[in-house]
């Protein structure tokens, strides 16, 4: 391909949550992994590497939550003491149980032209410390460039989102507690609290608990349909936010019940971040397209004219409430990004460079789209 003419794409996806993989060794199906899509992963990496996109620049940038790092009970149990050491042997866990996935990884960074980036979200806020970033590196064969809260490139912001939400925000001005500690431990907002030690007992008995929406909706369900299960696991919930607010000093009682309770609502409507993303646009005049994750709802708005925001979804099944969107589907979905194509203009070498004008600067295309697959006979069913 001519200079000055190679194609040019960038890939963007987010909320994986990978775990220790779909099966342990023992052959028993582990209950708490979120992802099981890795043979499609790994078809959407190929498809990606070949064909018209062999010669192509292609960037796949990893939009947070792709590692389940708040659920990973690295010797046995869940807690919110998390180490370098502890976030390193959790990401060689993920490893280990998700080959197939790193392998794409591995065979699409190592095809001349792609490579790879990743935002640090909220679920896998331990890709912070240079630990596990250098594991995570070795297992895709390629030096990833890491991004601790967003990635910013001709126009296009994107960022996870965490940080617009004070229950699951991460302090980057203190993003570690050293203070009377053998060794500096992640400074958990308390929505990640909750998610590391409390929801894990939870997924064990119901799996399914966070992946239906509107949770508002899922709790008058489950006190009609699911009462005494529903009522113990309140009470444990009520007892959780009394013992972490209460009687830790790091929580304080005031603040914490407010955030409490901000975090119900919040998970019951389930945030937008439409406002979010114009104001962004508004503020930012080197920016005309933002790009989130974290909701898990795919989504597409625009703001003013050549003013977008996108929402790239999630991989994982989400159960819907809602009628107008009733039942249980997984899409697997992603923001497309396309450069056009622009001629190299020969330049005579008598001219002054001084005396041209300046070039526009090139304004890629975004949309979103879904990754439908290739046909296969048959699938794994997870009950």
């Amino acid at each position: 391909m001519a200079e000055g003419t190679r194609s040019r794409y960038k890939l963007v996806v987010s909320d994986f949550h990978l775990g220790k993989g779909r099966y342990f060794r023992d052959g028993t199906q582990n209950i708490l992994e979120d992802f099981i899509y890795d043979r499609e992963f790994a078809e959407f990496l190929a498809y990606y590497r070949t064909g018209i996109f062999a010669d192509a620049e292609v960037e796949l940038i990893m939009n947070g939550d792709i590692l389940n790092l708040l659920q990973i009970d690295t010797w046995g149990v869940h807690t919110h003491l998390i180490t370098e050491r502890s976030v390193v042997r959790a990401v060689e866990k993920i490893v280990t149980g998700h080959p197939e996935f790193f392998q794409a990884l591995r065979r699409f960074a190592a095809t001349p032209g792609h490579t790879l980036s990743y935002i640090v979200g909220n679920h896998d806020m331990g890709m912070l410390w240079a630990g596990p970033r250098k594991v995570f590196s070795e297992a895709c064969g390629f030096e990833v460039r890491f991004h601790d809260v967003y990635y910013l490139f001709d126009g296009v912001y994107v960022e996870h989102g965490q940080q617009y939400e004070r229950f699951a925000k991460t302090d980057m001005e203190r993003p570690f507690i050293t203070r009377g500690l053998p060794e500096p431990v992640l400074n958990l907002p308390w929505g990640s609290l909750f998610v590391t030690v409390f929801l894990p007992q939870v997924k064990k008995e119901r799996p399914h608990i966070d992946k239906v929406r509107p949770f508002g909706t899922y709790i008058i369900w489950s006190f009609i349909h699911d009462l005494w299960w529903s009522v113990k696991t309140g009470l444990s919930c009520a007892k959780f936010t009394l013992d972490t607010l209460l009687f830790r000093r790091r929580y304080q009682l005031r603040r914490g019940v407010k955030e409490k309770l901000g975090l119900l609502k919040e998970i019951s409507l389930y945030p937008s971040f439409d406002k979010i993303a114009f104001k962004i646009l508004d503020d930012r005049e080197d920016v005309n397209c933002v790009i989130f994750g974290h909701t898990h709802v795919l989504k597409y708005r625009q703001w003013r004219e050549g003013q977008e925001y996108f929402n790239e979804g999630s991989w994982n099944e989400v159960t819907n409430l809602d009628m107008n969107e009733y039942g249980t589907r997984t899409r697997l979905t992603y923001a497309f990004i396309e450069y056009p194509i622009v001629p190299r203009v020969e330049v005579d070498p008598a001219v002054d460079p001084a005396t041209l004008p300046i070039p526009e600067p090139v304004k890629p295309f975004v949309r979103l789209k879904e990754w439908k697959g290739i046909w296969k006979p048959e699938l794994d069913i997870q009950v």
